[in-house]
């Protein structure tokens, strides 16, 4: 019995010991085959150190250098290395009340490509070792602790020593401090060129901005950095034609000598002093800075479409856009910032460097298959004419009772509404919109969005064979040797 008992006792420790060496072998073959090998990962730079909030503005600034690599599944080559990517500095504006929702993308996306970058917010920080420079710290006292503008850069710099989350102040005043760190954020990055080698661009961004990479280095190569550039959206405010900022804007080497020159002339202090009283009563940064460009004596040259302030989803596909190469979006989020990133990404890998891609690359991409149907709780955007029924219209909206017929009807049905869109002539309407007692029209092709959350639901649909048409007469290649003026003519750069 004792026997038995024994043999029993070591089967039962041998099958243990068994099972034990199983899980051992497991453990190896799993770190072997599925565990990332340490040396795959590029160390980390050393974090760099932003003046301290807490202290007077000194002029203490750093450029950050990316040491970005290509990674297995990315571009051909590092975006990081290519010829004419180190002549240019980026300059992100952001705010702290949103730094940490629309940074980060940035960081892994945007960035990993750049090799001078500097990053502009109001207020003093580090983001992930990544300093973040105060665009206002050098405005003078008088205005900083006094002028109402900046009453949220008063409470930002409370938050920040008490540890408070600072997104709780998001559209608090935002808009009126923003405004001061345009000239500012320029001075500083026009003085940091001055001590790297061959920086001979400035590409000012916004946090909600996209920028194609390789259609900037490509664009910025047929452009004279030595002549007097100042490139963007064109706008108007008054008797001020500007850049708008959040498409971005262009500036070159040249343009920022000759800032440097003027304010030199005028003396610092004197300058700063004229400027901001300026800005004081102006709306808007990028209307300030133009003002301050024309000052020195440089003029914007309007660069729309190759920079524009659409979404994928928002622009119209037209004519305007189709054959030239696409460089900004603008009122992006950081999942749009990604996506582009990534179809970048995938266009380097098939074209390489010297290509630009179009905005009917980025239709066919993103947005072709999705109109090629009709969809539900979504509003594309049409907006051309309007029928909307008796019981619904305003004292500004068309009399219903002089509608067409068939006009009339459209309100009723989202077939009826798809019916009138194909009655009107090839190029008065391309896309349509129902809801209950409301038809729109759209001459232009538009994506929009979707209004699930929204109170009011609408049906949007395409018409196809009009848009293979309109892809058939606009089909061709795009042209870096020209941009459009504003009077619509081109302008040879």
């Amino acid at each position: 019995m004792a026997a038995s008992s024994y043999m029993a006792c070591n089967r039962a420790t041998t099958t243990r010991l068994s099972i034990l060496f199983l899980l051992l072998v497991g453990l190896f073959l799993f770190r072997d085959l599925w565990l990332p090998d340490s040396s795959s990962y590029e160390p980390r730079p050393p974090p760099l150190q932003a003046a301290s909030p807490d202290t007077e503005y000194a002029g203490t600034l750093q450029v950050h250098n990316s040491t970005a690599t290509k990674s297995a599944a990315s571009f051909s080559q590092s975006c990081a290395s290519v010829p004419g990517a180190d002549k240019v500095l980026v300059l992100l504006k952001t705010g702290a009340t949103e730094l940490y929702q629309k940074l980060p993308i940035h960081v892994v996306t945007t960035f990993t490509c750049v090799p001078h970058y500097m990053v502009f917010s109001d207020l003093a920080q580090t983001f992930a070792g990544l300093p973040i420079h105060d665009a206002v710290a050098p405005v003078s006292s008088h205005f900083r602790e006094h002028h109402g503008d900046f009453e949220l850069y008063r409470k930002l710099q409370q938050y920040q020593r008490e540890g408070q989350d600072m997104s709780n102040l998001k559209g608090d005043g935002g808009w009126n401090l923003d405004k001061w760190k345009f000239l500012p954020m320029l001075f500083q990055a026009f003085e940091q060129a001055e001590k790297l080698d061959g920086i001979e661009w400035f590409f000012v961004m916004e946090a909600d901005t996209s920028v194609s990479w390789t259609n900037l280095l490509q664009w910025l190569e047929t452009m004279d950095p030595k002549e007097p550039h100042y490139l963007g959206a064109q706008n108007v405010i008054g008797d001020t034609t500007f850049a708008h900022g959040g498409s971005g804007v262009v500036l070159s080497r040249r343009t920022a000598d000759l800032m440097l020159q003027r304010r030199d002339s005028m003396g610092k202090a004197a300058y700063a002093e004229k400027w901001e009283e300026e800005t004081s009563t102006s709306c808007c940064g990028d209307e300030i800075i133009a003002r301050a460009f024309k000052d020195a004596g440089v003029e914007l040259t309007p660069a729309w479409p190759l920079i524009q302030g659409e979404t994928v989803n928002s622009i119209d596909w037209t004519e305007n856009h189709w054959c030239t190469p696409a460089i900004t979006w603008h009122h992006v989020s950081p999942l749009e910032v990604d996506l582009l990133f990534q179809f970048q990404s995938e266009w380097v890998e098939t074209h390489g460097w010297s290509e630009p891609y179009l905005y009917h690359h980025v239709f066919d991409h993103f947005i072709a298959r999705h109109v090629a149907v009709n969809r539900t709780e979504w509003n594309n955007i049409s907006k051309d004419q309007k029928y909307i029924s008796a019981s619904l219209a305003q004292a500004e909206d068309r009399d219903f009772w002089a509608l067409e017929e068939y006009e009339q009807a459209s309100v009723e049905s989202a077939e009826a509404c798809a019916e009138a869109c194909g009655r009107k002539g090839e190029w008065e309407c391309l896309q349509w919109m129902f809801t209950p007692g409301r038809c729109y029209l759209g001459k232009d092709l538009r994506f929009g969005r979707s209004d699930e959350r929204e109170g009011e639901h609408w049906v949007s649909g395409w018409v196809r064979e009009r848009l293979e048409r309109f892809e058939e007469r606009f089909a061709g290649s795009g042209d870096f040797g020209r941009t459009p003026s504003a009077g619509g003519d081109y302008l040879v750069l």
